[in-house]
């Protein structure tokens, strides 16, 4: 083979490699540029995100979108908040625009017992109107589920239990007021005179210290009597003492008619037992009302066989002073196989 045929041939390789590694290049370059592109798509602020989930995007968003956004939220725990950025709102919005999409359905169903534990947490924290926000955000997915009812009910006595101790504090004030009044008057009845030259007459007998109550006292005094009618234990009496000295009397009302609560039919196929704290209102008339579940372990398993139960119980009433007088009770009921 001559040089020159060689020399041509060498040139060839040299310009074929040479063509393949600038056809690399391009291929390296290509795959950096959409990499960096992607990146700068998906990669963006924390806020950018939640102002796209809020309730504007709603409007605007498409259905794969919305389930996008959906996914996230679920991920980093947003069921039920905050307002118009959660799961359950995104995959609610889903079935506004598409009523028979299957993967909001199956979501908002498999998501429906955690989001109801994040409602309950925000009603055990006492902020009454989140956990009302969350409770409605509950019903449109699904208006028939009982849970929503015990939900109802503890927030209800929540609720109930704020008013109380406020109407406590304003009392607690209102005692502490009268009595520092009674003191500073008390402080200037003592305050020494002279004293007269002659004797002793009945009329400086007669100067005594006022016994009348204060108005706030009396209040107090009935609302620690009312108090002390909380369990339904045996019919007793107990005696405490109303600001004008007298002994008050209060008996407990007392279970005359107890039914027995129907064990749920799947607790006993799988074999499982627990336990319900009610608290209800025994009437005047001996009825039961208001009653709610106050706590249960295993939750949302025996509480509706509780309740039914403990509403057709029947008691004679509590009585205060003789008269008949509605009372608050706490009830432990116990499923045990």
């Amino acid at each position: 083979m001559s040089s020159a045929s060689s020399h041509r041939r060498h040139h060839g390789v040299v310009r074929h490699g040479l063509l393949i590694v600038i056809v690399l290049i391009v291929a390296a370059a290509a795959v950096i540029f959409w990499e960096l592109k992607y990146r700068a798509n998906t990669d963006e602020p924390a806020q950018q995100i939640a102002a796209a989930t809020g309730p504007v995007m709603h409007e605007g968003a498409g259905i794969d979108e919305l389930l996008q956004h959906a996914r996230q939220a679920m991920a980093e725990q947003r069921l039920l908040a905050p307002a118009g950025n959660n799961a359950f709102e995104l995959y609610l919005a889903v079935l506004k625009r598409e009523p028979g999409n299957r993967v909001a359905q199956d979501a908002l169903r498999e998501i429906f017992p955690f989001a109801s534990r994040a409602a309950e947490q925000t009603i055990d924290e006492g902020n009454v109107d989140e956990a009302q926000r969350q409770i409605s955000l509950l019903a449109k997915a699904d208006p028939q589920n009982y849970t929503l009812t015990l939900l109802q009910s503890k927030l209800q006595a929540r609720r109930d239990a704020a008013a109380q101790e406020a109407l406590q504090a304003v009392q607690q004030q209102a005692k502490r007021e009268a009595q520092a009044s009674t003191t500073a008057s008390a402080g200037k009845a003592v305050t020494p005179a002279p004293a007269p030259a002659v004797p002793s007459t009945p009329a400086a007998s007669a100067i005594k210290p006022s016994t009348a109550p204060a108005p706030a006292e009396q209040t107090l005094a009935q609302l620690h009597v009312e108090s002390t009618a909380v369990e339904a234990a045996p019919r007793q009496v107990a005696r405490t003492r109303s600001a004008s000295g007298d002994a008050t009397s209060v008996v407990a009302p007392q279970l005359t008619r107890r039914v027995e609560p129907v064990y749920p039919a799947e607790a006993r196929r799988t074999r499982r037992q627990g336990w319900v704290d009610l608290v209800f209102t025994v009437k005047p008339d001996g009825s039961v009302a208001g009653a709610s579940v106050a706590d249960a372990d295993p939750r949302y398993v025996f509480d509706r066989a509780a309740l039914t139960a403990v509403g057709r119980w029947q008691f004679t009433p509590g009585m205060q002073d003789g008269k008949a007088v509605a009372s608050q009770v706490r009830q432990r009921i116990e499923f045990r196989l």
